[in-house]
């Protein structure tokens, strides 16, 4: 049986703050995937405007960790990236 594996398989995951009871906000975080760099890249711009941390990289498989993280630092550059 051949193994499959996923070659490039980005992720972007968002801080937003929801409200909740009276004036407290509780941080959460939500993470999707994409197949391509590209998709990645237009959810986090689109994202950006209005979330408060973003946080993208690339996961190989199930076997491998985490081949790339962009750090907030680093994410309008990496947008801006072609």
């Amino acid at each position: 049986m051949a193994r499959r594996f996923v070659t490039d398989h980005w992720f972007v995951s968002v801080e937003a703050l929801r409200r909740e009871r009276l004036a407290h906000w509780t941080p959460r975080r939500e993470t999707k995937t994409f197949r391509t760099e590209a998709e990645a890249k237009q959810y986090a711009k689109e994202m950006l405007s209005d979330s408060h941390k973003i946080i993208a990289g690339t996961l190989l498989n199930a076997y491998q960790p985490v081949r790339r993280i962009i750090p907030p630092s680093e994410l309008n550059r990496w947008i801006e990236k072609k």
